[in-house]
């Protein structure tokens, strides 16, 4: 068993590890929550598979679409995100790499060449983000509804 992971695997299966351990004990999990293996795992399989389907879409965007990268600027948005999600991460924050890998390249489109960043694309990534809020809502709200049903 390990304990409760953070960043992206966090996000993706903390709260199915809370509903199987409140599921399991019915008590609320505590500071010594431990995740166990296999979901771990599952959630591993899971990022996995979405990289499969969807990370060379991804990549290209992140990479080629929002400005030019050179080896160096590509080395300093991954060193920025790594250090932004481990920040993020000792403070117990929530936190996506995606994101913060985003805002790296953005900021150095505008350090580089502020008439080289496509802000359309930007503009694209951040509407995809803001419509997903919305859309977990009411899909949240329809499984919870359902499932409270059954």
């Amino acid at each position: 068993m390990s304990p409760l992971p953070t960043g992206d695997v966090g996000n993706a299966i903390a709260p199915l590890a809370t509903i199987i351990h409140i599921q399991n004990t019915g008590t609320i999990p505590d500071a010594n929550f431990h995740v166990p293996l296999w979901i771990l795992l599952l959630g591993g399989a899971g990022i996995v598979t979405g990289l499969g389907i969807w990370g060379g879409k991804v990549i290209q965007t992140i990479g080629e679409n929002i400005t030019k990268l050179e080896p160096s600027s590509g080395f300093s948005a991954e060193l920025a995100t790594a250090t932004t999600v481990l920040i993020a991460s000792s403070l117990g924050l929530p936190v996506s790499t995606s994101h913060a890998l985003v805002g790296g390249v953005i900021g150095i489109g505008v350090v580089q060449n502020l008439k080289g960043v496509r802000w359309q694309t930007i503009k694209s990534i951040i509407l995809a983000w803001v419509i997903t809020i919305p859309i977990a809502a009411v899909s949240g709200a329809l499984l919870f509804t359902l499932i409270r049903f059954l």
